[in-house]
């Protein structure tokens, strides 16, 4: 089996887990969701799985076709029967990963024989449950699955692996693992359909919503897992942790409404509640449309530098969207757990190596902002190859070369930026225009660290 060798795996995907997991822990400390919500959740989570999942076997029921047959137990007439009765089989065995779940077990061999034979049900010539005595070929991959005799082995060996990765980071252990299921390809049928819930299993059982990778991303899905098979795991593990990341976000969605609900009727009897709910609203969405031209500016000059570059490349990443709540946390505390906004990073072409990595991310210093204490700072760090971590610019000897310090948006609504004005000072620039402050970036960048003058 594979050894995880996190060396391989960029920063920025690694930083994208690591805000996952702070969210996630974050959210258990807030207590648990209401009942109801919870099961709505999970509902709205097993529609969507079904549909996804099937859908990239080539199942052919629209979203809608989907959730009639879960709820209703209806067969649609116009489709052929086989989809129907795939939806229901996946039903059952979606419904049994949470009862395994519950356990709080490690994963055997007999659950995975038993989630698949739910999925294929009754049909005698796949063998429900049972490993395959014959030889198969994966359509669209030059992978050879073992033969017949390997398997047994192959999966007693992908369950060890399991036990003794048990304290990996779930993301990355569910994806290696989900790839290595598909590898093997135990059963005759349904080998993706099972692969994915065991996906879904792993991270239930490390506390972690479930991942849906939809039927659109079929493409890039399949190409992820082909990658793996060289060796090339990031594709795969960053489809796993993006669309982990999308469900965790509804998990948010509810909490904060329910929080919002529950703040609502506590002081439903103040009149000017829903003006200042309001009102704060509105100048979160005037801050967040200030800060996206910051984003948008950064980016477009990426986009025309890569058209003009030949000895050097730039990558732009965005982190995930900031909600009203983390604004409010922001606002109050200058700090608050995933805040990162957007990162930088520049390659050579020559040795295809990563010369530099800028990030952006919410942070207040109250040393520096006790004349502004409730702005919310967009500050400049640095990826330190020696820590393996970003820090602040101005951490690094060269950094008086690279002016830039942060952006954020004054109490009238202005833009400022900060800059290194002196080696012990920063200086500040009221209502800039932006485009000439991120070209002077590139420039300090190019000419002071890249060499070109």
């Amino acid at each position: 089996m594979i050894q995880i060798d996190k060396e391989l795996i960029s920063p920025d995907l690694l930083q994208k887990i690591k805000n996952l997991d702070e969210d996630i822990r974050e959210f258990r400390e807030s207590g648990p969701l209401d009942r109801l919500a919870l099961e709505k959740l999970q509902e709205h989570f097993k529609t969507h799985h079904i549909y996804n999942s099937a859908g990239i076997e080539g199942n052919r029921l629209t979203l809608q076709e989907t959730a009639l047959v879960l709820k209703e137990g209806l067969d649609i007439s116009d489709k052929p029967a086989k989809d129907t009765i795939e939806v229901k089989n996946l039903s059952v065995a979606f419904d049994f990963l949470y009862d395994l779940s519950s356990d709080k077990k490690s994963i055997i061999e007999a659950d995975i024989r038993q989630i698949h034979q739910l999925i294929v049900g009754n049909d005698e010539p796949l063998t429900p449950g049972e490993y395959r005595n014959i030889g198969v070929v994966i359509t669209g991959s030059e992978h050879k699955p073992p033969e017949p005799f390997e398997v047994p082995i192959k999966m007693k060996e992908l369950i060890d692996w399991l036990i003794l990765n048990e304290d990996t980071t779930p993301i990355i252990k569910a994806a290696i693992a989900h790839h290595e299921f598909v590898n093997i390809h135990p059963f005759v049928d349904g080998n993706g359909r099972t692969a994915r819930l065991i996906l879904n299993l792993i991270l239930i059982n490390s506390g972690y919503p479930i991942c849906n990778i939809k039927r659109q991303e079929r493409p890039e899905y399949y190409s992820a897992l082909s990658n793996a098979d060289n060796g090339n795991y990031e594709p795969i593990i960053d489809i796993v942790a993006s669309n982990c990341i999308e469900l965790f976000a509804e998990y948010i969605r509810v909490r904060d409404e329910s929080q919002r609900l529950t703040e609502w009727a506590k002081k439903i009897g103040q009149k000017d509640f829903q003006s200042r709910l309001l009102k704060a609203k509105g100048e979160f969405e005037l801050w967040y449309n200030r800060i996206n031209q910051i984003k948008l500016e950064f980016k477009q000059y990426v986009s025309i530098l890569n058209e003009n570059l030949e000895s050097y490349n730039l990558t732009y990443y965005e982190y995930s969207t900031i909600s009203f709540e983390k604004y409010q946390q922001l606002k109050e505390n200058g700090i608050a757990a995933g805040t990162n906004v957007f990162s930088i990073r520049f390659h050579n072409m020559d040795n295809d190596k990563i010369i530099a990595t800028f990030m952006f991310r919410f942070f207040r210093n109250d040393g520096k902002y006790w004349k502004t204490p409730h702005v919310i700072p967009l500050e400049l760090n640095y990826y330190d190859p020696n820590k393996k971590d970003f820090a602040f610019i101005n951490s690094f000897s060269w950094s008086d070369k690279i002016k830039l310090r942060a952006f954020y948006i004054n109490d009238n609504e202005d833009l400022v930026v900060r800059y290194q004005q002196t080696s012990n000072y920063e200086g500040e620039h009221v209502n800039p225009k932006l485009s000439d402050i991120v070209r002077q970036f590139y420039e300090q960048v190019f000419e002071h660290m890249l060499g070109l003058k």
